[in-house]
């Protein structure tokens, strides 16, 4: 009996199409260390709190969300950082809206909006999250920084 090679081909295709996905829902929202030492610039960011412009970390640490305009998920991460920065003395809670400003989201290799990262009172990056953050990861970063 004699295979088609379109048919294997189809089949590996779509194999490999199943395990991406599998994998992109499984490591969605659960994050990863991040090991560089550059220090995030907030003028160039222009990271914004309330109205104005940021000007400096928190005194134990800084989440700063990178959003889109169009981000579905954005507004609930938003409001669930910004309970954090009220349960914990030394956070800040930031946002940069990155829909118009490609560069940064290319700097800083930004794939899926919302990404928060979490930065440590110099303003390194600890941390980052793609997607919308599981329960109790950020908590559990920021008691690694002493900031909850």
């Amino acid at each position: 009996m004699e295979t088609n090679p379109a048919f294997v081909s189809g089949a590996i295709l779509l194999a490999l199409a199943i395990a991406a996905g599998v994998w992109l829902k499984f490591s969605a929202g659960r994050g990863k260390q991040v090991s560089s030492s550059e220090v995030i610039d907030l003028a160039k960011l222009k990271a914004k709190k309330g109205k104005g412009q940021a000007k400096s970390f928190g005194k134990k640490a800084t989440l700063l969300q990178f959003s889109t305009e169009y981000c579905g998920q954005c507004p609930g991460v938003r409001r669930q950082l910004t309970e954090l920065e009220k349960q914990a003395d030394g956070l800040l809670y930031l946002d940069v809206d990155i829909t118009e400003r490609l560069n940064l989201a290319a700097h800083f290799s930004v794939t899926q909006t919302p990404t928060v990262f979490v930065l440590n009172p110099k303003g390194e990056i600890k941390f980052r999250v793609a997607g919308t953050p599981k329960p109790g990861i950020i908590q559990n970063e920021l008691k690694k920084l002493g900031a909850m």
